[in-house]
């Protein structure tokens, strides 16, 4: 999947404004940042985590960025991993312990709101984090109050949408609620014309319909593949 040009996917602290998400630069641009400052670059060679204070040369680099596009590509498919994969977190105690991570972009998360993204209204996928028993998730219509419940089998993580009693329509919003969440969610289906061809047009398209929760998903994958220091001058 090649990358146009680079593009920004996030940005946080003092210049946040001059380098918003969906801003994209020419190779030869360089990024002044102020301390506290974090920008997540996409470059045709793989992705960039610059930190300030320092200035960066997009040109520089590249040698050691990974290949988002390979890494990803069954992320941002949606021939994605048919069981969840888990990443390594710190218990109160110090032990660490696994988390589930969601592996797909295009998997709903039962417990994540907001906007979400559909590529194949005819495939949703509902996910839940916690697979190691039997659950069950209630979505609720808000116009008119039914409820459809889903039901996972003990270590299966993944649920079809019940498309025959729930369409997957374009800014439909249903509220969910799983069994072993604390609170419920509301979630407003946004449907794309067509599947995103590469990781460029999926950052492009999830910033512009404002589908936060996959695209926050989508760098946190991409801040895996390494962090850079300031090249002053």
């Amino acid at each position: 999947a090649a990358m146009a040009q680079n593009m920004v996917v996030r940005s946080t602290g003092p210049s946040a404004s001059s380098y918003p998400a969906g801003k994209k630069m020419a190779n030869d641009a360089r990024i002044s940042l102020k301390a506290q400052d974090q920008v997540t670059v996409l470059t045709q060679s793989g992705t960039r985590v610059l930190k300030g204070p320092g200035t960066f040369s997009l040109t520089q680099g590249s040698e050691t960025a990974s290949s988002a596009s390979r890494r990803l590509s069954s992320f941002i498919s949606n021939r994605g991993a048919s069981r969840a994969r888990t990443g390594a977190v710190r218990s109160a105690t110090g032990a660490t312990e696994e988390a589930p991570v969601n592996p797909n972009l295009w998997y709903l998360d039962v417990t994540k709101g907001g906007k979400f993204c559909v590529a194949d209204p005819d495939r949703l996928v509902v996910w839940r984090p916690d697979y190691t028993g039997s659950a069950t998730a209630s979505i609720v219509e808000p116009k008119n109050g039914n409820v459809t419940e889903i039901a996972w089998r003990q270590g299966n993580p993944l649920k079809a949408w019940p498309t025959d009693v729930l369409p997957v329509t374009d800014g439909a919003n249903y509220r969910l609620l799983g069994s072993s969440a604390a609170q419920s969610v509301e979630v407003n289906f946004v449907l794309l014309q067509s599947q995103p061809s590469d990781l460029d047009d999926t950052a492009s398209i999830l910033i512009e319909k404002g589908c936060t929760g996959q695209l926050d998903l989508l760098v946190e994958k991409l801040e895996q593949n390494g962090e850079d220091t300031a090249d002053q001058g």
